[in-house]
């Protein structure tokens, strides 16, 4: 019988599921809503509460199927918006550092417009933990996982530098 990616030794359930499951799963669900979450003034103070919620609902989840599951406390998980223009916004999620490979630094989403009328389209990216001192850069999409590549470990500001290199292409 082939192991569940998920039983892999030093996963951290909650951790990766989040990043790449649960989170990736609500932007795909609403994505104007999403965009409008971090970006509207009236949402911006309590959006990393939101994630926080968002990031406990994933251990509960787990936690129904293994018992066992390690709890990740969280108080927030911040967030960074960064208009490229006027129909692209790059939001970036800081989280828990991680300590195993597939889990994340960070989450960058690229928001993408035809028009100021139009829902967005976006792109999913995480900043993954190799080692130490590499990370991969990868993006998500509903049918596959693609790595982009190895770097050194990334800040934010060049995360997000990154994601807009890529998208460039």
């Amino acid at each position: 019988m082939e192991k569940d990616s998920t039983e892999i030794k030093g996963i951290r359930n909650k951790h990766y599921f989040f990043s790449q499951r649960f989170l990736f799963d609500f932007i795909q669900r609403h994505p104007d809503a999403s965009l409008d979450m971090f970006c509207l003034e009236f949402w911006r103070d309590s959006m990393p509460e939101h994630l926080k919620e968002l990031w406990d609902i994933t251990f509960s989840k787990i936690q129904e199927l293994d018992p066992s599951v390690e709890k990740i406390e969280v108080d927030k998980l911040p967030y960074t918006v960064r208009v490229i223009d006027e129909f692209q916004t790059i939001v970036v999620i800081t989280l828990p550092v991680p300590q195993e490979m597939t889990e994340s630094y960070y989450v960058g989403i690229l928001f993408q417009k035809i028009d100021k009328n139009s829902e967005p389209n976006f792109r999913y990216f995480t900043l993954e933990f190799h080692n130490k001192r590499k990370s991969a850069i990868c993006e998500l999409s509903e049918c596959k996982h693609t790595l982009w590549g190895f770097t050194k470990n990334l800040n934010e500001d060049e995360f997000i530098e990154e994601i807009k290199s890529i998208v460039s292409d």
